[in-house]
């Protein structure tokens, strides 16, 4: 059963001096609204700050824990208010989720997968899709371990060759630039603790830039 769940939460620190604005991050700032689907909720008491601010992986045999599951078919919108996403060359957007692979690792198709598409949005009214395929897990986030951990490691999570994550180039869309990000579980498992859905850890902006007006 799914049950719905709406929310407009901020999410943005302080400025350490009042007198000195504060400085994007490449982060999202903002949660729009999600709506949980069964099994999820996981992390909801955290929001919205545990979806906010860099990933905290688990790296490639392991879940991160600091995650938000939405549920069987869970949707989540979030914002970057104070910068926005461009097209630069490469990819320019990480989708940060927890999957892990079984042990030894070697096998990139060989682990425990929660899939979920991922559309864009300038103004949060008109979305684009990126084309995935779950069977090869083309454009799904949630297929590629989190290497990158804020407090225990130095793996920049705005480098998609080391941070671990799900990768996505506006390029493919023929964007030049968005604001907002959706998130829709497309692919449920249930874990050990009888949480299901993908499981949202971060999203950060390869390439980014303070916004010109607001």
């Amino acid at each position: 059963m799914t049950f719905l769940l709406l929310a407009s939460l901020g999410g943005l620190a302080p400025a350490a001096d009042e007198d000195e604005p504060r400085k994007p991050t490449p982060f999202v700032d903002r949660v729009v609204s999600y709506q949980v689907g069964s099994g999820g909720g996981q992390g909801e008491d955290k929001l919205p700050e545990i979806v906010l601010g860099p990933p905290k992986g688990g790296g490639k045999l392991m879940a991160g824990q600091d995650v938000f599951s939405l549920g069987e078919g869970g949707v989540i919108v979030l914002e970057f208010v104070d910068n926005e996403v461009f097209d630069g060359e490469g990819p320019d957007l990480i989708v940060f989720e927890n999957p892990f692979l079984a042990a030894p690792g070697n096998d990139p198709d060989y682990g425990f997968f929660e899939l979920a598409k991922v559309e864009v949005s300038l103004d949060g009214i008109t979305w684009h899709e990126f084309s995935y395929d779950t069977a090869s897990k083309e454009n799904c986030a949630g297929y590629h371990p989190v290497l990158a951990h804020v407090e225990k490691n130095e793996i920049s999570p705005t480098d998609p060759k080391t941070a671990g994550g799900d990768a996505f180039d506006l390029k493919k869309l023929g964007l030049k630039v968005i604001r907002f990000v959706r998130i829709t579980d497309i692919q449920s498992f249930g874990g050990k603790d009888g949480s299901a859905g993908f499981d949202l850890d971060a999203i950060a902006a390869v390439h980014s830039r303070p916004r010109v007006s607001k």
